[in-house]
């Protein structure tokens, strides 16, 4: 399977949340697994209190762990192995996934809200290229 890999445009860390529980809630919405990489234990702790609290009517089911599970959404810092058979992934680490065929849909922040982050993204937009995968940047 040739993976897809779509860059979304962020210029602060609102718009960051605002699209990682964006992606989360389209996801469960479709029925389409979602796997979120995160760097970090800590990254991960935040990102499952986010989506506990979002939609703010409700909140979306998932899990936080790196083993495997039957959960629509799974937060991990693993990144070798798609723990709930997930068509989709949220990168939220500073370095390109390289266990890509592991997922239809790669997600990735286009972060222009620091210096460093905006060369992280252009690095890994670089190697998604190097590799030959389809690439978005989308607004």
């Amino acid at each position: 399977m040739k993976s897809k890999v779509y860059f979304f445009n962020v210029k602060d860390n609102q718009a960051k949340i605002h699209l990682i529980c964006s992606k989360a809630k389209e996801s469960f919405e479709q029925e389409k697994r979602l796997q979120i990489l995160v760097p970090t234990i800590e990254a991960g702790q935040y990102i499952d209190s986010l989506l506990w609290r979002y939609p703010e009517d409700s909140f979306l089911t998932h899990t936080l762990t790196t083993n495997l599970s039957p959960e629509w959404i799974v937060i991990t810092t693993e990144e070798t192995v798609n723990l709930n058979l997930a068509a989709r992934l949220l990168n939220l680490c500073p370095h390109p996934i390289k266990y890509f065929s592991l997922f239809a849909e790669i997600y990735e922040l286009y972060d222009e809200s620091h210096p460093q982050k905006l060369e992280n993204s252009k690095l890994r937009f670089k190697n998604y290229q190097d590799w030959g995968l389809a690439l978005s940047l989308l607004k």
